[in-house]
């Protein structure tokens, strides 16, 4: 777990970045970079769920 715990601080840091150039700079546009980015973290978040899941099953499921 802790390997995820791990790489799940370095994905987070690493998108904080990200949304800090694509929405907070000064002149940024809200274009497709930023719905690639979006796109881009769901994917990566969906892989890092079903990693988890799989090493670390649980009675409590992960609902829409």
């Amino acid at each position: 777990m802790e390997f995820y715990r791990a790489h799940l601080r370095e994905v987070v840091a690493i998108h904080r970045a990200m949304f800090e150039k694509l929405l907070f700079e000064q002149d940024a546009l809200v274009d497709a970079n930023l719905a690639e980015l979006f796109q881009d973290i769901g994917k990566t978040y969906l892989r890092i769920a079903e990693g988890i899941r799989t090493k670390c099953p649980s009675e409590h499921s992960l609902q829409d």
